[in-house]
C-alpha cells in the first residue's frame, strides 16, 4: 500500500485564503504555488516515512514528485523531489518496473531517513496523481481564477502514467567504478576516506543525472579517523553525508577553541569525542587514555579529507563542476576551513594577547536616553571643548563613549573626546561600527581588523586579498566577497561564505536571524547562522528596511512609478504591495507602524502606508518645495528641506509646526536626540522637537557633517575640514 497524503490544514489558513481569493486573472496565470506550507505524508505499508520532516511548499512538492516520476518514465536512471525544509529530498532510482526510494535530509546533521524501499512505479504514480488531483480540486474551489495557471494544468492532468519513450536499464549505475582512497593529516591525527567500486561508479555517472544531483552521492563507504597511540574510529555509510557533517563539526570545534571554551563534543557517527581545548587532548569511550591532538590539527585533518574526496569525485566522469554542484560546495567549505586552520598555525590571523582566552563580551544594545527634561526646554547653553584639523577629510563622524571617530576616504582616526588628542590612525577603505557596541570593523587593502576606539589597538587582525564593503550583524560582521558574502565572528573566525545569485550585494540588512541582500536586480535572503540561501526574488530594490515580521522594500518598476512591497523574511512570500505615484523618491523611512514615502515633483507629499497590509494611513502635503528628507525617532517625525526648512508631522499626518527656509543650502536630514532636533539652518540650529522652539545656535555657516551624542555633545566639521566638539554646559527648562 502506497499513499501520498498532502496536508489539508492550509485550506483553513486565513492568510492563504485571502491571497488566493484576491488573485487577479493576470497574476493567477503566473501562480506557482510558492509560499503555501503544509506537511506531505508518504505512507508505505502504513508507515509514514516522512513523519517529523515538517512543513514544505505542499503544492510545489507534489508537482516536483510528479515531474520526477515522469523523468523515470522517460528513461532517466534517477530523479529527486524536495518534500521538506532543510531541504529534505526524495530520491528515486529506476530498477526495471520498480522504483528504489530513499528519503534524505540535508539539514544538519545530514542523514538518510529512509532507504532501500523498492516500490511499484505504477502504484507510486497513482498515489502521487491522486494527491495532485485532490490539491487541484481544493485550489479551484478556493480560487477559480488559478485554473489557467501552468501549475494547475499539471496537477489536474496527472490522470495516467506517461508511457516510457525508451527502454529503461535494469541496473544502475552504468559505468564501471574504480575504488579510491582520500587521505589527509599526519603525525598525531589522520583521516582516511574509503570509496568502494560501487560508490565510485555512481559518482562516474553524475554527468547523466543533471536533475538528480543527490542520487550519485548516496554510495556507501567508510571514513576512518586514526590517532597516534589510540584505537582508530570508523564511520560507515554515505560518504558525502558523513563528510558534510564532519566539516560542520570541525568548523564548530575551531570556533569553540578560538572563543576560549574549555571543552567541545565532536560527533563522529555514534561516537562522541570529548575534546579538552585547554590541554589539547581528545578522549573517546573505550580508550585507556587521551590522545594528544591540537584542535586545529584535528579540524585540518577532517577538512583535508573532505577536500581530497571532493576533488577525486569531481574528476570521475570528466565532468566540470556546475555552480550548484554539491561536491563543489563541499570542496569549497572544506578548503576554506583548511585555509583558516593554516592561518591559525602560521599567524595570519593575529589577536591581541589580552583576549586570546576569550573574545571581548558583546555589549548589549543601549537603550535610548530619556528626554533631556520632563518639561518644556527653553534654552541650551554650549561651550566649545576643542578644535582640531581633520587631515583625513572625514565623510562620517561616529561619537563613542570617550572618543570621537572620524572616517575618511582612506583613513579612520580616533580622537579623545575630552581633549581632541589623536588616539589612533588606521588605514582603511571601509569601516563599520560593531552591532550594539563601540568597536570598529575596518577593511583595509590587505587586512580586516577589529579596533578598540579608546586605544586604537587591534583586538584581532586577519589578512585579506582586497578591501570590501562591510555590514555589522549581531555577533560579528558581514563582508562583501567577489560573488557573495562571508561572515566573521566577533573573535575573527570565518563563520561561513555564501554565493549569491546576483553576486556581491549593494545593501545587506539583518532582520530576526535573516540577512536580506539587495543588488543587481535581485532580492535574496540568507540564514544569518550558516549562510544558507532561504529564498530569492527578482526586484530592483531602491531602499530596504526591516520591521517586526517583515521586510519593507521600495522597488523600481518598469514605469516611472515605484512599488512598495512587504515580504515575509523567512519564506520570501509577498505579504502586500502598494503602487506609488510617479515622482516617488528612492527613499524609505519606517516610523511607528508605518512606512513613509515622499512623492510628487513640485509639491512634495508625504504618504504613510501601514506595515500590516500596505494600506494608506495618511497623506500630507509638505509645507515647502524641493527635495525632502525624513528623520524620525520614537517620539517625533521631522521632514527637512532645502535652506533648513523643516516641519514636524504628528501621528495623524498633520503639520504640528514648520520653519520656513533660510537660503538655498541643500536639504540635510534632521538629527533627533532626547527631544531635541538638530537642523543645518544658517549654521546649526537646535530646537525642541515638540514645539519647534529655538534652543541654541552653534555655528554661523552650515557644517559639512554634524553628529549628536547621548550626552547632547555636538561634533561639527566645517568646510575647511576643521573638527570641533561642543559640550552642553547647562539648560533651562520649565517643568
Amino acid at each position: 500500500m502506497i499513499r501520498i497524503r498532502p496536508g489539508r490544514s492550509w485550506r483553513l489558513n486565513p492568510g492563504y485564503l485571502d491571497e488566493l481569493r484576491a488573485l487577479s486573472p493576470p497574476r493567477a496565470r503566473s501562480f506557482d504555488g510558492g509560499g503555501i506550507l503544509d506537511v506531505v505524508g508518504i505512507e508505505v505499508d502504513g508507515v509514514d516515512i516522512a513523519a517529523g520532516v515538517g512543513e514544505a511548499q505542499v503544492l510545489v512538492a507534489v508537482d516536483e514528485l510528479l515531474a520526477a516520476l515522469r523523468q523515470l518514465a522517460e528513461g532517466d536512471a534517477a530523479a529527486q523531489a524536495t518534500v521538506g525544509r532543510g531541504p529534505t529530498e526524495l530520491v528515486l532510482e529506476a530498477r526495471g518496473p520498480d522504483v528504489l526510494l530513499s528519503l534524505v535530509t540535508l539539514a544538519p546533521p545530514a542523514r538518510v531517513l529512509a532507504s532501500g524501499l523498492l516500490l511499484d512505479s505504477a502504484r507510486l504514480w497513482s498515489a502521487a496523481a491522486a494527491a495532485a488531483r485532490s490539491l487541484a480540486a481544493d485550489l479551484v474551489r478556493i480560487s477559480p481564477a488559478v485554473v489557467q495557471s501552468p501549475l494547475l494544468r499539471r496537477l489536474r492532468g496527472a490522470a495516467r502514467q506517461p508511457s516510457s519513450t525508451r527502454a529503461r536499464a535494469a541496473t544502475w549505475p552504468h559505468a564501471e567504478g574504480r575504488a579510491f582512497v582520500a587521505r589527509s593529516g599526519r603525525g598525531a591525527v589522520r583521516c582516511e576516506v574509503q570509496v568502494p567500486a560501487g560508490a565510485a561508479a555512481r559518482l562516474a555517472d553524475r554527468a547523466e543525472l543533471p536533475r538528480a544531483q543527490l542520487a550519485p552521492l548516496l554510495g556507501s563507504g567508510a571514513v576512518a579517523l586514526r590517532f597516534a597511540g589510540a584505537p582508530a574510529l570508523q564511520w560507515e555509510g554515505p560518504v558525502y553525508l558523513a563528510l558534510r557533517n564532519l566539516v560542520r563539526e570541525a568548523e564548530a570545534l575551531v570556533r569553540a577553541w578560538e572563543a576560549g571554551e574549555p571543552a567541545f563534543q565532536l560527533h563522529f557517527s555514534s561516537t562522541d569525542l570529548a575534546c579538552d581545548l585547554t590541554r589539547d587532548e581528545v578522549r573517546a569511550p573505550g580508550w585507556r587514555g587521551p590522545a594528544a591532538v591540537a584542535p586545529a590539527a584535528l579540524a585540518l585533518a577532517l577538512a583535508g579529507a573532505a577536500r581530497a574526496y571532493a576533488e577525486k569525485a569531481q574528476r570521475l566522469g570528466d565532468r566540470r563542476a556546475e555552480a550548484d554542484d554539491p561536491l563543489r560546495d563541499l570542496r569549497a567549505s572544506a578548503a576554506r576551513l583548511a585555509r583558516h586552520c593554516a592561518e591559525l598555525v602560521s599567524g595570519e590571523l593575529r589577536r591581541a594577547p589580552e583576549i586570546v582566552a576569550a573574545p571581548p563580551p558583546q555589549k548589549a544594545v543601549r537603550a535610548p536616553q530619556p528626554p533631556l527634561s520632563r518639561g518644556r526646554i527653553r534654552r541650551l547653553v554650549y561651550r566649545q571643548a576643542w578644535r582640531a584639523p581633520a587631515e583625513e577629510r572625514p565623510g562620517a563622524i561616529w561619537p563613542c563613549a570617550g572618543a570621537v571617530v572620524t572616517v575618511g576616504l582612506h583613513q579612520v582616526v580616533g580622537r579623545d573626546a575630552a581633549s581632541g588628542r589623536t588616539l589612533f590612525e588606521e588605514t582603511c577603505r571601509f569601516a563599520v561600527r560593531a552591532w550594539g557596541g563601540d568597536d570598529l570593523f575596518v577593511s583595509g587593502a590587505d587586512s580586516l581588523a577589529r579596533i578598540d576606539p579608546l586605544t586604537g589597538s587591534a583586538r584581532w587582525r586577519r589578512r585579506m586579498s582586497a578591501a570590501a564593503e562591510l555590514w555589522a550583524v549581531p555577533g560579528g560582521v558581514v563582508r562583501a566577497g567577489p560573488a557573495g558574502l562571508e561572515r566573521f565572528s566577533d573573535a575573527g573566525t570565518q563563520s561561513w561564505r555564501s554565493r549569491l545569485p546576483g553576486g556581491a550585494p549593494t545593501e545587506t540588512l539583518h532582520a530576526e536571524g535573516v540577512l536580506a541582500c539587495a543588488g543587481r536586480g535581485m532580492l535574496t535572503a540568507l540564514d544569518a547562522a550558516d549562510g544558507r540561501l532561504l529564498w530569492k526574488r527578482r526586484a530592483r530594490v531602491l531602499a530596504l528596511s526591516a520591521a517586526p515580521g517583515r521586510l519593507v522594500a521600495l522597488c523600481g518598476g518598469a514605469r516611472p512609478a515605484n512599488l512598495l512591497i512587504g515580504v515575509d523574511p523567512y519564506s520570501g512570500r509577498l505579504l502586500w504591495e502598494r503602487p506609488l505615484p510617479e515622482g516617488s523618491e528612492a527613499a524609505l523611512c519606517l516610523w511607528s507602524d508605518s512606512a513613509l514615502i515622499v512623492s510628487g515633483d513640485r509639491r512634495r507629499e508625504l504618504t504613510a502606508a501601514r506595515l500590516a497590509d500596505g494600506t494608506r494611513r495618511f497623506s500630507v502635503a509638505l509645507p515647502f518645495p524641493g527635495h525632502a528628507l525624513l528623520g524620525a525617532d520614537e517620539q517625533a517625525l521631522i521632514a527637512s528641506g532645502p535652506g533648513g526648512a523643516a516641519a514636524r508631522i504628528d501621528e495623524r499626518g498633520r503639520v504640528a509646526w514648520q520653519l520656513e527656509p533660510e537660503g538655498d543650502a541643500p536639504a540635510e536630514r534632521a538629527l533627533l536626540q532626547r527631544g531635541v532636533v538638530l537642523l543645518r539652518r544658517g549654521g546649526v540650529l537646535l530646537c525642541e522637537a515638540a514645539s519647534g522652539h529655538e534652543l541654541a545656535r552653534l555655528a554661523s555657516e552650515p557644517p559639512k557633517i554634524a553628529a549628536v551624542t547621548d550626552d547632547m555633545s555636538v561634533a561639527l566639521l566645517d568646510d575647511d575640514d576643521v573638527l570641533s566638539l561642543h559640550r552642553l554646559a547647562t539648560h533651562l527648562s520649565v517643568v
